[in-house]
C-alpha cells in the first residue's frame, strides 16, 4: 500500500487526507500544533459559498489596494516593505488579470464541485457543524457596485452556479435585522454556512476511524526527496524524528512556499489580512 504524507491538518489538509483514504493510500498527517484546524482553518467567514467564486486578479483590485494605501481602516492593507517575494507575487498577479473571466468560471465550477462534496461527506460521516442551509445575499448600497455584481453573476452562470436579483424589500424580507439603504442585491439559495473548525475537527476523526496517523505537535523542519521516496524531518519539543513516505503532500498555508522549495515546488503563496469576530450569545447560554 502506498504511504502518503500530508503536512498541515487545516481545511485543506484534512480534506485531501480523506479522498486519499477513501481511495485505499495510507496516510499520515503532521501539523504543528496541538489539534486539527488551529490557524486558518480556526476562524473564517464560515460559508459554503460558490457565489464568492469571482478571483481578484483585476485592475479594480489594484486600484481599489492604491487607494486604500493611505486607510487605516481598509479591508486590505499592503506592507510597502520591498522583498522578492513580495514583486514576484505582484508580477504573478498583474500577470493573471487578462484571464479574468476565464479563472472565474473555472473557479466557480471547483467551488461547486468542493460544496457539494462537503455536505455529501458531512452526511456520510456525521459531522454536526453548526450547518445552516438558508442561503447566502450579497447586498449593494449603489448602481455601480450592483452593476458589477450583476457582470459577476453572468460569469457565475456560465460556470453552472445560478444567483437570483433582488430588489431592497426583498432583502429585507429575507433578512429583517438589516437597516439602511440599498439599491439591490442577489440572493444565493444553493450556498449554505457552517463552522469550518467543527467541519474540520470532525472530518480529522473520520480520517482517524479510517487509518489515518494524525501526528501533532511536530515541526516539520526539512524535507528531502530520493529517487522513489520522500524523508521528513520533524521535531516536538524534547526530540527530532525522522519519516519515510511514497508520496508527499504539502497543505501547510503560507507555510507551504518555504517547504516546498526544499523538494523542488515552486508555490508562490503570499499572505494577507484575515479577520474574525466573537459575539458571547448571552440569550443562548441562559
Amino acid at each position: 500500500m502506498k504511504s502518503i504524507a500530508i503536512i498541515g491538518a487545516g481545511i485543506t489538509g484534512i480534506t485531501t487526507a480523506y479522498c486519499l483514504l477513501k481511495q485505499g493510500y495510507q496516510v499520515t498527517i503532521f501539523d504543528k500544533n496541538r489539534y486539527p484546524a488551529m490557524e486558518t482553518s480556526y476562524a473564517n467567514g464560515g460559508q459554503l459559498s460558490a457565489s464568492n467564486a469571482e478571483v481578484w486578479n483585476q485592475a479594480s483590485t489594484i486600484l481599489k489596494g492604491i487607494r486604500w494605501l493611505f486607510n487605516s481602516q481598509a479591508p486590505l492593507l499592503f506592507n510597502m516593505k520591498p522583498s522578492w517575494h513580495k514583486l514576484s507575487w505582484i508580477t504573478e498577479f498583474i500577470s493573471h488579470i487578462p484571464h479574468y473571466e476565464e479563472n472565474t468560471i473555472q473557479t466557480v465550477q471547483l467551488a461547486i464541485r468542493a460544496r457539494q462534496s462537503l455536505i455529501d461527506w458531512a452526511r456520510i460521516e456525521q459531522i454536526d457543524f453548526d450547518y445552516r442551509n438558508q442561503g447566502i445575499l450579497h447586498i449593494y448600497r449603489n448602481a455601480t457596485d450592483f452593476a458589477h455584481a450583476s457582470r459577476v453573476t453572468r460569469l457565475l452562470a456560465r460556470g453552472g452556479l445560478i444567483r437570483q436579483p433582488v430588489t431592497a424589500q426583498d432583502i429585507r424580507r429575507i433578512e429583517p435585522t438589516l437597516s439602511g439603504n440599498f439599491y439591490g442585491g442577489f440572493f444565493t439559495d444553493s450556498d449554505s454556512t457552517g463552522d469550518i473548525h467543527k467541519y474540520t475537527s470532525g472530518l480529522a476523526a473520520a480520517c482517524e476511524r479510517l487509518g489515518a496517523t494524525l501526528i501533532f505537535n511536530q515541526q516539520v523542519q526539512q524535507l528531502t526527496c530520493h529517487p522513489q521516496q520522500v524523508t521528513i524531518s520533524s521535531s516536538d519539543q524534547y526530540n527530532a524524528f525522522e519519516h519515510h513516505f511514497d508520496q508527499l503532500v504539502i497543505c501547510a498555508g503560507v507555510a507551504s512556499r518555504h517547504l516546498a522549495a526544499q523538494v523542488g515546488d515552486r508555490i508562490n503563496i503570499y499572505p494577507v489580512k484575515g479577520y474574525s469576530i466573537t459575539i458571547p450569545l448571552l440569550d443562548t447560554l441562559s
